[in-house]
Protein backbone atom coordinates (compact mmCIF):
# COMPACT_ATOMS: atom_id res chain seq x y z
CA UNK A 1 0.00 0.00 0.00
CA UNK A 2 1.24 3.35 -0.90
CA UNK A 3 1.71 4.99 2.39
CA UNK A 4 1.01 8.56 0.86
CA UNK A 5 -2.46 7.99 -0.16
CA UNK A 6 -4.90 9.52 2.04
CA UNK A 7 -7.45 6.79 3.79
CA UNK A 8 -11.09 7.82 3.71
CA UNK A 9 -13.91 5.34 5.22
CA UNK A 10 -17.06 5.69 4.10
CA UNK A 11 -19.78 4.46 6.68
CA UNK A 12 -23.02 3.46 5.38
CA UNK A 13 -25.78 1.52 6.80
CA UNK A 14 -29.05 -0.06 5.70
CA UNK A 15 -32.71 1.90 5.60
CA UNK A 16 -33.99 2.58 2.45
CA UNK A 17 -31.45 1.65 -0.15
CA UNK A 18 -30.47 5.38 -0.51
CA UNK A 19 -27.46 5.23 1.89
CA UNK A 20 -25.79 2.28 1.18
CA UNK A 21 -25.97 3.34 -2.83
CA UNK A 22 -24.35 6.47 -2.11
CA UNK A 23 -21.70 5.44 -0.32
CA UNK A 24 -21.58 2.77 -3.35
CA UNK A 25 -21.38 5.73 -5.68
CA UNK A 26 -18.85 7.23 -3.99
CA UNK A 27 -16.68 4.45 -3.86
CA UNK A 28 -16.36 3.45 -7.10
CA UNK A 29 -15.87 6.78 -8.28
CA UNK A 30 -12.94 7.09 -5.94
CA UNK A 31 -11.55 3.64 -7.06
CA UNK A 32 -12.06 4.82 -10.82
CA UNK A 33 -10.95 8.50 -10.56
CA UNK A 34 -8.54 9.53 -7.47
CA UNK A 35 -5.38 7.43 -7.45
CA UNK A 36 -4.31 9.43 -4.49
CA UNK A 37 -7.27 8.01 -1.85
CA UNK A 38 -7.15 4.78 -0.91
CA UNK A 39 -11.10 4.49 -0.43
CA UNK A 40 -12.71 1.37 1.68
CA UNK A 41 -16.70 1.31 2.10
CA UNK A 42 -18.56 -0.62 4.69
CA UNK A 43 -22.21 -0.95 6.11
CA UNK A 44 -21.99 -0.71 10.14
CA UNK A 45 -24.09 -3.82 10.28
CA UNK A 46 -21.15 -5.54 9.89
CA UNK A 47 -19.15 -3.81 12.22
CA UNK A 48 -21.99 -3.83 15.16
CA UNK A 49 -24.68 -5.94 16.40
CA UNK A 50 -26.22 -2.68 17.52
CA UNK A 51 -27.95 -1.73 14.21
CA UNK A 52 -28.65 -5.36 13.06
CA UNK A 53 -32.71 -5.62 11.88
CA UNK A 54 -32.39 -1.26 11.69
CA UNK A 55 -33.90 -1.55 8.24
CA UNK A 56 -36.47 -3.93 8.71
CA UNK A 57 -37.64 -1.92 11.50
CA UNK A 58 -37.58 1.23 9.21
CA UNK A 59 -39.38 -0.13 6.43
CA UNK A 60 -41.85 -1.56 8.66
CA UNK A 61 -42.33 1.92 10.27
CA UNK A 62 -42.66 3.41 7.23
CA UNK A 63 -44.40 1.27 5.26
CA UNK A 64 -46.87 0.06 7.53
CA UNK A 65 -47.29 2.72 10.41
CA UNK A 66 -46.25 5.87 8.53
CA UNK A 67 -47.57 8.06 10.98
CA UNK A 68 -45.43 7.34 13.68
CA UNK A 69 -42.12 8.15 11.12
CA UNK A 70 -43.79 11.32 10.51
CA UNK A 71 -43.92 12.21 14.28
CA UNK A 72 -40.61 11.65 14.87
CA UNK A 73 -39.58 13.35 12.29
CA UNK A 74 -41.51 16.56 12.63
CA UNK A 75 -41.04 16.61 16.64
CA UNK A 76 -37.21 17.31 17.44
CA UNK A 77 -37.60 16.34 20.74
CA UNK A 78 -38.60 12.87 20.31
CA UNK A 79 -35.40 12.74 17.52
CA UNK A 80 -33.26 14.31 20.26
CA UNK A 81 -34.82 11.69 22.61
CA UNK A 82 -33.81 8.73 20.22
CA UNK A 83 -30.14 10.42 19.32
CA UNK A 84 -29.39 10.45 23.20
CA UNK A 85 -30.66 7.18 23.53
CA UNK A 86 -28.16 5.42 20.76
CA UNK A 87 -25.81 7.52 22.28
CA UNK A 88 -25.92 5.33 25.26
CA UNK A 89 -25.62 2.41 23.20
CA UNK A 90 -22.66 4.12 21.74
CA UNK A 91 -20.75 4.49 24.98
CA UNK A 92 -20.94 0.40 24.84
CA UNK A 93 -19.70 -0.17 21.05
CA UNK A 94 -16.97 -0.73 21.69
CA UNK A 95 -16.52 -2.64 18.40
CA UNK A 96 -16.93 0.38 15.93
CA UNK A 97 -14.38 2.47 17.40
CA UNK A 98 -11.78 -0.89 17.31
CA UNK A 99 -12.51 -0.93 13.45
CA UNK A 100 -11.80 3.00 12.93
CA UNK A 101 -8.40 2.60 15.24
CA UNK A 102 -7.65 -0.60 13.14
CA UNK A 103 -8.49 1.12 9.58
CA UNK A 104 -6.99 4.40 10.77
CA UNK A 105 -8.63 6.53 7.88
CA UNK A 106 -7.33 10.06 7.69
CA UNK A 107 -11.06 10.98 7.16
CA UNK A 108 -14.42 9.50 7.57
CA UNK A 109 -17.74 9.97 5.54
CA UNK A 110 -21.15 8.62 6.87
CA UNK A 111 -24.11 8.86 4.52
CA UNK A 112 -26.52 8.18 7.24
CA UNK A 113 -26.36 10.42 9.98
CA UNK A 114 -28.04 7.74 13.10
CA UNK A 115 -24.71 6.33 12.92
CA UNK A 116 -23.13 9.13 14.37
CA UNK A 117 -25.29 8.64 17.45
CA UNK A 118 -22.87 5.73 18.21
CA UNK A 119 -20.15 7.59 18.96
CA UNK A 120 -19.76 9.78 22.38
CA UNK A 121 -20.27 13.73 21.86
CA UNK A 122 -16.00 13.98 22.15
CA UNK A 123 -15.47 11.86 19.76
CA UNK A 124 -12.33 13.99 18.76
CA UNK A 125 -10.78 12.90 21.87
CA UNK A 126 -10.42 9.71 21.12
CA UNK A 127 -10.01 10.55 17.64
CA UNK A 128 -8.62 13.99 17.16
CA UNK A 129 -6.87 13.98 13.86
CA UNK A 130 -9.81 12.30 12.03
CA UNK A 131 -12.02 14.52 10.17
CA UNK A 132 -15.41 13.76 9.66
CA UNK A 133 -18.00 14.42 7.07
CA UNK A 134 -21.58 13.63 6.89
CA UNK A 135 -23.00 13.01 2.97
CA UNK A 136 -27.08 14.45 3.21
CA UNK A 137 -29.01 12.52 1.35
CA UNK A 138 -32.26 14.21 0.81
CA UNK A 139 -33.40 17.68 0.01
CA UNK A 140 -33.77 19.15 3.61
CA UNK A 141 -31.89 19.60 6.29
CA UNK A 142 -33.07 18.29 9.72
CA UNK A 143 -31.64 19.16 12.83
CA UNK A 144 -30.76 15.66 14.06
CA UNK A 145 -27.88 16.25 11.57
CA UNK A 146 -25.85 19.01 14.56
CA UNK A 147 -23.26 17.39 15.87
CA UNK A 148 -20.67 19.36 17.26
CA UNK A 149 -17.42 17.61 15.88
CA UNK A 150 -18.49 17.07 12.47
CA UNK A 151 -15.89 19.02 10.46
CA UNK A 152 -17.74 18.87 6.89
CA UNK A 153 -21.69 18.62 5.64
CA UNK A 154 -22.06 17.67 2.06
CA UNK A 155 -25.64 18.87 0.94
CA UNK A 156 -27.79 18.38 -2.12
CA UNK A 157 -28.66 21.73 -2.50
CA UNK A 158 -28.74 25.47 -1.37
CA UNK A 159 -32.00 24.87 0.61
CA UNK A 160 -30.15 22.23 3.13
CA UNK A 161 -27.33 25.27 3.79
CA UNK A 162 -29.87 27.61 4.56
CA UNK A 163 -32.11 24.57 6.44
CA UNK A 164 -28.50 24.54 8.43
CA UNK A 165 -27.65 27.47 9.11
CA UNK A 166 -30.99 28.10 10.65
CA UNK A 167 -30.32 25.02 13.63
CA UNK A 168 -26.79 26.65 13.96
CA UNK A 169 -24.50 24.90 11.78
CA UNK A 170 -21.44 27.09 10.83
CA UNK A 171 -21.68 28.01 6.81
CA UNK A 172 -18.28 27.23 6.47
CA UNK A 173 -18.58 23.56 7.37
CA UNK A 174 -21.12 23.13 4.55
CA UNK A 175 -20.42 21.94 0.88
CA UNK A 176 -23.17 22.08 -1.70
CA UNK A 177 -22.10 18.78 -3.88
CA UNK A 178 -25.42 17.21 -4.53
CA UNK A 179 -26.31 14.12 -3.97
CA UNK A 180 -23.80 11.18 -5.11
CA UNK A 181 -25.18 8.28 -7.55
CA UNK A 182 -23.59 5.67 -9.42
CA UNK A 183 -21.29 7.03 -12.23
CA UNK A 184 -22.99 4.85 -14.51
CA UNK A 185 -25.37 7.19 -15.16
CA UNK A 186 -23.28 9.67 -16.79
CA UNK A 187 -22.41 7.17 -19.20
CA UNK A 188 -23.56 7.94 -22.86
CA UNK A 189 -25.65 5.21 -24.13
CA UNK A 190 -27.93 4.66 -27.14
CA UNK A 191 -31.32 4.35 -26.01
CA UNK A 192 -32.74 3.09 -29.22
CA UNK A 193 -29.61 0.09 -28.66
CA UNK A 194 -31.15 -0.17 -24.50
CA UNK A 195 -34.82 -0.11 -25.87
CA UNK A 196 -34.06 -3.35 -27.88
CA UNK A 197 -32.71 -5.09 -25.10
CA UNK A 198 -35.45 -4.36 -23.00
CA UNK A 199 -37.45 -5.57 -25.70
CA UNK A 200 -38.92 -2.55 -26.62
CA UNK A 201 -39.45 -1.80 -30.34
CA UNK A 202 -42.71 -0.13 -31.46
CA UNK A 203 -41.77 3.46 -30.94
CA UNK A 204 -44.34 4.29 -27.93
CA UNK A 205 -43.91 5.99 -25.08
CA UNK A 206 -42.02 3.88 -22.00
CA UNK A 207 -43.48 4.54 -18.91
CA UNK A 208 -41.15 2.88 -15.44
CA UNK A 209 -43.39 2.00 -12.49
CA UNK A 210 -41.22 1.35 -9.92
CA UNK A 211 -42.93 -0.63 -6.80
CA UNK A 212 -41.64 1.48 -3.93
CA UNK A 213 -43.89 3.26 -2.81
CA UNK A 214 -46.76 2.14 0.14
CA UNK A 215 -49.88 0.65 -1.97
CA UNK A 216 -52.11 -2.55 -1.39
CA UNK A 217 -51.70 -5.18 -3.61
CA UNK A 218 -55.19 -4.34 -5.29
CA UNK A 219 -54.29 -0.81 -6.16
CA UNK A 220 -51.12 -1.54 -7.48
CA UNK A 221 -53.20 -4.71 -9.92
CA UNK A 222 -55.70 -1.60 -10.80
CA UNK A 223 -53.13 1.13 -11.25
CA UNK A 224 -51.47 -1.25 -13.84
CA UNK A 225 -54.19 -2.73 -15.60
CA UNK A 226 -55.39 1.72 -16.63
CA UNK A 227 -52.02 1.80 -17.65
CA UNK A 228 -52.45 -0.96 -20.02
CA UNK A 229 -55.46 0.03 -20.96
CA UNK A 230 -54.58 3.60 -21.19
CA UNK A 231 -56.48 4.89 -24.83
CA UNK A 232 -52.75 6.26 -25.66
CA UNK A 233 -50.90 3.05 -25.80
CA UNK A 234 -47.43 3.11 -23.75
CA UNK A 235 -45.13 0.41 -22.96
CA UNK A 236 -44.75 -0.53 -19.05
CA UNK A 237 -41.97 -1.69 -16.95
CA UNK A 238 -42.99 -2.44 -13.65
CA UNK A 239 -39.86 -3.11 -11.05
CA UNK A 240 -41.44 -5.07 -8.01
CA UNK A 241 -38.17 -3.40 -5.64
CA UNK A 242 -37.61 -6.93 -4.80
CA UNK A 243 -40.40 -8.09 -3.48
CA UNK A 244 -40.63 -11.61 -5.03
CA UNK A 245 -44.44 -12.21 -3.71
CA UNK A 246 -45.34 -9.38 -5.34
CA UNK A 247 -43.36 -9.97 -9.04
CA UNK A 248 -44.96 -13.06 -8.91
CA UNK A 249 -48.30 -11.77 -8.42
CA UNK A 250 -48.02 -9.12 -11.22
CA UNK A 251 -46.57 -11.96 -13.60
CA UNK A 252 -49.19 -13.87 -13.39
CA UNK A 253 -51.99 -11.77 -12.82
CA UNK A 254 -50.94 -10.07 -16.70
CA UNK A 255 -49.47 -12.82 -18.22
CA UNK A 256 -49.96 -12.52 -21.99
CA UNK A 257 -49.87 -8.80 -22.18
CA UNK A 258 -48.26 -7.05 -24.90
CA UNK A 259 -46.10 -3.86 -23.94
CA UNK A 260 -45.45 -5.52 -20.29
CA UNK A 261 -42.43 -6.52 -18.74
CA UNK A 262 -42.17 -7.31 -14.70
CA UNK A 263 -38.79 -7.09 -12.86
CA UNK A 264 -38.01 -8.28 -9.77
CA UNK A 265 -35.16 -6.29 -9.06
CA UNK A 266 -32.01 -5.10 -11.28
CA UNK A 267 -28.48 -3.44 -10.68
CA UNK A 268 -29.16 -1.65 -13.87
CA UNK A 269 -31.60 1.05 -12.98
CA UNK A 270 -30.12 3.52 -15.56
CA UNK A 271 -30.47 1.93 -17.94
CA UNK A 272 -34.64 1.43 -17.42
CA UNK A 273 -34.45 5.48 -16.79
CA UNK A 274 -32.84 5.86 -19.43
CA UNK A 275 -35.01 4.19 -21.93
CA UNK A 276 -38.33 5.64 -19.82
CA UNK A 277 -40.28 8.95 -21.12
CA UNK A 278 -41.98 9.31 -17.30
CA UNK A 279 -41.20 7.68 -14.19
CA UNK A 280 -43.74 6.46 -10.91
CA UNK A 281 -41.76 6.38 -7.79
CA UNK A 282 -41.39 7.19 -4.58
CA UNK A 283 -39.16 10.23 -3.27
CA UNK A 284 -36.19 8.63 -2.46
CA UNK A 285 -33.28 11.22 -2.22
CA UNK A 286 -31.21 8.57 -4.44
CA UNK A 287 -34.70 7.85 -7.02
CA UNK A 288 -34.80 11.23 -7.13
CA UNK A 289 -31.31 12.60 -8.33
CA UNK A 290 -31.28 10.09 -10.68
CA UNK A 291 -34.53 10.96 -12.54
CA UNK A 292 -33.30 14.70 -12.54
CA UNK A 293 -29.46 13.66 -13.56
CA UNK A 294 -31.42 11.91 -16.68
CA UNK A 295 -33.85 14.65 -17.01
CA UNK A 296 -36.98 11.99 -16.55
CA UNK A 297 -40.04 13.77 -15.52
CA UNK A 298 -41.73 11.94 -12.09
CA UNK A 299 -44.92 10.94 -11.03
CA UNK A 300 -44.58 10.82 -7.44
CA UNK A 301 -46.84 8.68 -5.10
CA UNK A 302 -46.97 8.08 -1.61
CA UNK A 303 -43.84 9.83 0.09
CA UNK A 304 -43.16 8.75 3.09
CA UNK A 305 -43.72 11.54 5.75
CA UNK A 306 -40.84 13.31 6.53
CA UNK A 307 -37.84 13.64 4.06
CA UNK A 308 -39.36 12.18 1.34
CA UNK A 309 -42.42 15.12 1.48
CA UNK A 310 -39.48 17.49 1.26
CA UNK A 311 -38.08 15.56 -1.68
CA UNK A 312 -41.21 15.97 -3.04
CA UNK A 313 -41.63 19.29 -2.47
CA UNK A 314 -38.02 19.58 -4.42
CA UNK A 315 -39.44 18.50 -7.26
CA UNK A 316 -42.73 20.07 -7.55
CA UNK A 317 -41.26 23.45 -6.88
CA UNK A 318 -38.44 23.35 -9.60
CA UNK A 319 -40.81 21.59 -12.21
CA UNK A 320 -39.17 18.32 -12.62
CA UNK A 321 -42.80 16.68 -11.69
CA UNK A 322 -45.72 16.33 -10.01
CA UNK A 323 -46.97 14.67 -6.39
CA UNK A 324 -50.46 12.40 -6.66
CA UNK A 325 -52.68 12.21 -3.77
CA UNK A 326 -54.03 9.18 -5.04
CA UNK A 327 -53.02 6.10 -7.84
CA UNK A 328 -56.27 6.64 -9.43
CA UNK A 329 -54.96 9.94 -10.30
CA UNK A 330 -51.89 9.16 -12.26
CA UNK A 331 -53.51 8.15 -15.43
CA UNK A 332 -55.08 11.64 -15.28
CA UNK A 333 -51.68 13.09 -15.71
CA UNK A 334 -50.20 11.13 -17.82
CA UNK A 335 -50.69 12.64 -21.41
CA UNK A 336 -49.06 16.06 -20.08
CA UNK A 337 -45.90 14.32 -18.18
CA UNK A 338 -44.92 12.39 -21.64
CA UNK A 339 -45.76 15.48 -23.46
CA UNK A 340 -43.18 17.29 -20.78
CA UNK A 341 -40.64 14.69 -21.74
CA UNK A 342 -40.46 15.55 -25.31
CA UNK A 343 -39.68 19.07 -24.49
Amino acid sequence: MDNNKKKVLLISMRGGFGHLKAGEALFEYAQKNLPNIDIKHVDVQSISPIFKGYDKIYEIITKKIPIIWELMYKNTFVFALIRDTLFLKGLLSVGIKRYIKRNNPDSIIFTNVTVLSLFPFNFKKFFPNIKIGVLVTDYHGHPYYKFSYVDYYFVPSKKVVLDFQKIGINKEKIVVTGIPINPRFYIKQKVSDLKLKYGVNNGLPVVLLIASFRARKRDLISLVRQLLEFKSKINLIFIANANQELFNEIKNYFNGYERFSVVNWTNFIEEYIKISDVVISKAGGLTVTECLTLKKPMIIINPIPGQEEYNAGFVEKNNFGIRVKSINEIVTILPEMILASKN
